[in-house]
């Protein structure tokens, strides 16, 4: 019992240490407010890629980013053996587990040891696959981790982490359309592709069915968008994020002001029923997409606003990258899902490497509200300058150091929040000379 309490008490510690460390580098007056940047930016209501005008610019932006978004529709019904080798061996690499060498992580507390590891990329069935896979078709149901390796089990940089699992890719909303290529040795995993990663997740986390039905989620022709932060459909069931599609039964709103949706549900073996209910007509979906304004993403980045930070989707949270591709989702822009690809992925982009703090200010004075900034591993949403011609950013942070009495301390912050351009690497280098790029469309 003793043991416990300290246990507790430790934890409750940690936490408020979080948001003392949090509160120290947030801004949190009337700068750290949606209003207060969308009344600075009077034009900012203007619309910037016209509906219209989206499905090229998400086609440029897919052909920007190496294809690591994929036009799901157009996916070949059979894939051969290579093609399978090259998805697997792909998403391997993402965590670095193509190396033959044992990494230095840990697994329920203990190091992983190399029969855990080799089990785990063995049970990928990389020697064993067919010669021609026909492709399966399947949504998800739930919101939905998507592994690197077929393995349920955390790999995470410390023995105490528990924050930053190694083999979590990233997380599905409900009713994304997959394609299911192989199951696993084990048969507890099939490596599915979606729109913007590849990995293996649960059976049982995906419904089954045709191409045709499967088609109607892919292309979907009538939807509903979730612009909150998170919506659960119908209440207490699917945990939506921002930018999740919802299929309308029916494209107008019913007589009753609500709106007709279809959602998918799994039968007993797995094949898709599609249940077909009524959700409210709420300021937590649109019909389609926000209007691709700057003021709109804005808007729509501070509806994050103090929530957690979630490595990969951990927690039905958002890391950087998550956090940036679904504000620009919910106005209809498809962004590829990590940081370094996000920057490939810019219609207009300009580098910052080499340049003086002055030439950064400069240029970041000059940007529009709305467009993302980049350094190594991460991603930021620009603000704009405050009255004091500070810039300031809204980003998903994970961490930063602080340099007193010759100690280097790593605090991790966790959170959504506003902050300046002067946080610090390990380095001891501001964030703002350690800018690569700002980009926008």
């Amino acid at each position: 019992m003793r043991k416990k309490f300290w246990i507790l008490l430790g934890v409750i510690f940690m936490l408020l240490t979080m948001s003392v460390e949090a509160a120290g580098i947030a801004i949190q007056d009337n700068r750290a407010t949606a209003d207060y940047w969308t009344g600075k930016n009077k034009s900012g209501e203007a619309v910037f890629v016209a509906t219209a005008d989206l499905d090229m610019l998400n086609l440029q932006i897919r052909q920007k980013s190496s294809n690591t978004i994929i036009d799901l529709a157009k996916y070949p019904e059979k894939v051969y053996v290579q093609w399978m080798t090259n998805k697997i061996t792909s998403t391997m690499k993402i965590g670095k587990f193509d190396a033959a060498e044992t990494p230095k992580l840990f697994k329920g507390g203990t190091a992983l040891t190399e029969f855990s590891y080799t089990q785990a990329k063995k049970n990928c069935g990389l020697e064993v696959l067919p010669a021609v896979c026909v492709v399966r078709y399947a949504l998800t149901v739930d919101r939905t981790n998507l592994r690197l390796l077929p393995e349920d089990n955390g790999w995470f940089t410390g023995e105490t982490d528990t924050h930053y699992d190694q083999l979590q890719g990233t997380a599905l909303d409900p009713n994304e359309p997959v394609v299911v290529l192989i199951d696993s040795q084990d048969k507890e995993f099939v490596f599915v592709e979606s729109r913007t990663y590849a990995g293996w997740v649960k059976p049982s986390a995906l419904a089954f069915t045709d191409r045709a039905t499967w088609l109607k989620y892919a292309e979907p022709q009538s939807y509903l968008t979730v612009i909150a932060s998170r919506k659960t459909i119908p209440q207490g069931k699917a945990f939506y994020q921002m930018g999740g599609r919802v299929l309308l039964r029916a494209p107008e709103l019913q007589k009753d002001g609500s709106w007709a949706i279809n959602i998918p549900v799994a039968d007993t073996n797995g094949i898709l029923i599609e249940q077909g209910l009524n959700i409210p007509n709420d300021k937590f979906v649109v019909k389609g997409t926000l209007a691709c304004s700057e003021n709109n993403l804005i808007r729509q980045a501070f509806r994050f606003l103090g929530e957690d930070y979630g490595w990969g989707g951990i927690g039905n949270n958002v890391d950087c990258s998550a956090f940036v591709q679904d504000v620009y989702r919910s106005v209809g822009i498809e962004l590829p899902r990590d940081a370094d690809k996000q920057e490939k992925a810019m219609a207009r982009s300009i580098s910052l490497k080499n340049m003086t703090r002055e030439q950064r200010l400069d240029i970041l004075k000059k940007s529009k509200p709305g467009s993302l900034l980049f350094t190594k591993g991460h991603v930021m949403m620009y603000l704009g300058t405050d009255d004091n011609g500070e810039p300031l950013i809204i980003h998903a942070l994970s961490s930063y150091y602080t340099f007193e009495n010759n100690q280097t301390v790593k605090h991790y912050i966790r959170k959504v929040l506003v902050t300046d351009l002067h946080l610090m690497s390990k380095d001891k280098v501001e964030m703002i000379d350690r800018l690569t790029s700002v980009g926008n469309f």
